[in-house]
């Protein structure tokens, strides 16, 4: 049997960041399995002109350019990545706004963007530090406001579930040849954090199955109590 994913561990952040600092625009070539999930995912985004962005995780800024051209120049797209070689190329590439900054510490005051962004991000985090990650992002977001998160799932067929335990294995052996990531579920987390219209779809690409969460900042009496009540993880507030 394939290590269950919890138990899965990844390597610490200096070696993520050490490993996404020397792959630099060579991480380019994931669009070939990550390509349709991250396009379904901006699909979901739902963005138009004047709203406010923040991406989480931008890598090599690819995807960044068409969030910063949805959202107009009336709009604002934020960007951040944990690699300094990835925030470098990406305001190279697109002239963001953007900043190095861990996932964990979103450098941002409360409610200030109306859309977040992840892919692959949640993914190469320590699992116990998932809930308050969910909960800093949407801290994050005004009410009513929408995340879409991607990662690496479950296998969902049988080619996919053989990738997967295929992967798993390797995973246990060296996560860096898996650039760190582990399949995720994350619906039910989401929701024990105070999400709200949560959803998930799955795309395959080449095998390999990523999941697409979307979930929405509510703006009930209950809610606000909930996002009071979770730790708040972030680092001092500074532009990007």
């Amino acid at each position: 049997m394939s290590p269950d994913s919890h138990h899965l561990n990844p390597p610490p952040t200096d070696v993520i960041r050490r490993f996404y600092d020397r792959l630099g625009p060579r991480y380019d070539w994931a669009a070939f399995y990550e390509g349709r999930a991250k396009a379904r995912a901006l699909e979901l985004l739902d963005l138009n002109a004047g709203l406010r962005l923040v991406n989480v995780g931008l890598g090599t800024g690819q995807d960044h350019r068409a969030m910063q051209a949805a959202v107009g120049a009336g709009g604002l797209a934020v960007g951040m990545d944990i690699s300094q070689v990835m925030v470098r190329l990406s305001r190279k590439r697109t002239g963001a706004p953007v900043c190095q900054a861990d996932a964990r510490l979103l450098p941002f005051a409360d409610a200030t963007f109306d859309r977040l962004h992840a892919a692959y991000v949640l993914d190469i985090l320590p699992q116990a530090d998932l809930p308050d990650v969910l909960a800093g992002f949407m801290r994050a977001l005004k009410p009513g406001g929408r995340m879409v998160l991607v990662t690496m799932t479950e296998g969902v067929d049988l080619p996919s579930r053989a990738f997967v335990a295929l992967w798993k294995r390797l995973y246990g052996i060296s996560p860096l040849a898996c650039g760190g990531c582990r399949p995720l579920q994350l619906t039910n987390l989401a929701r024990s954090v105070g999400l709200q219209a949560v959803t998930r779809e799955v795309v395959v690409q080449f095998g390999v199955p990523s999941e697409i969460l979307v979930a929405e900042r509510g703006s009930s009496a209950l809610e606000a109590d909930a996002v009071g009540r979770t730790p708040s993880l972030r680092a001092p507030e500074q532009p990007c």
